[in-house]
């Protein structure tokens, strides 16, 4: 580099470093980010589809007296059935002859609280060819089937019984019925039925 009177002029041939630059190829698609946004109506919506499942239970089962609550199921066909007075009655480890195919019928503990929940019209009915009743199972399906009362037993009885048992796939000595009854709109008697397989009571 020559130097004239303080003045610094470039010599032309020296190669100055080229700088790069890279400039993006806007053909190139960039990947893009994906972010997931909860939505906030899925909780909103199973919070409540809960509460509702607590009123249809609350408003049935107000008074219900028993080792645990009914199921869902059964509980909204009751309420569909607009039922209501619901009232435990008992709870018994099913026998072999409750659920033998040549006898459809079921045996009602007599400590069960039944008879006195009867009108003399009913009792007079279950005492002569039986007293025809709903029964709602677990998965809240209906059954009709007829009350009978024998000498001191009541006895729940009729084919709608043997259907209850096979729908239900219940075992004797494992499975336990747990029993309320209550009152349909129209003020006729009725069965719920809960079954839970156990090896004790």
């Amino acid at each position: 580099m020559a130097r004239l009177s303080g003045v610094v002029i470039p010599d032309l041939n020296v190669k100055v470093e080229e700088e790069t630059v890279v400039i993006p190829d806007l053909n190139v698609k960039v990947e893009e980010e994906t972010v997931v946004i909860p939505d906030p109506n899925v909780k909103v919506e199973e919070e409540t589809k809960r509460k509702k499942e607590e009123i249809v239970q609350s408003k049935v089962i107000k008074k219900t007296r028993g080792p645990s609550p009914p199921p869902i199921r059964m509980i909204q066909t009751i309420s569909d059935m607009k039922g209501w007075n619901l009232c435990f009655a008992t709870r018994k480890i099913l026998e072999r002859s409750d659920i033998a195919t040549n006898q459809y019928r079921f045996l009602i503990p007599k400590r069960a609280v039944l008879w006195e929940l009867l009108s003399e019209a009913e009792k007079t009915a279950a005492e002569g060819k039986g007293l025809e009743v709903v029964v709602v199972d677990p998965r809240g399906r209906v059954y009709e089937m007829k009350l009978t009362k024998w000498k001191s037993m009541n006895v729940l009885n009729s084919a709608g019984w043997r259907k209850f048992v096979e729908d239900n796939g219940l075992k004797a000595k494992v499975d336990c019925a747990q029993v309320w009854t209550f009152r349909s709109a129209s003020a006729k008697l009725c069965f719920a039925f809960d079954v839970k397989r156990q090896l004790s009571v």
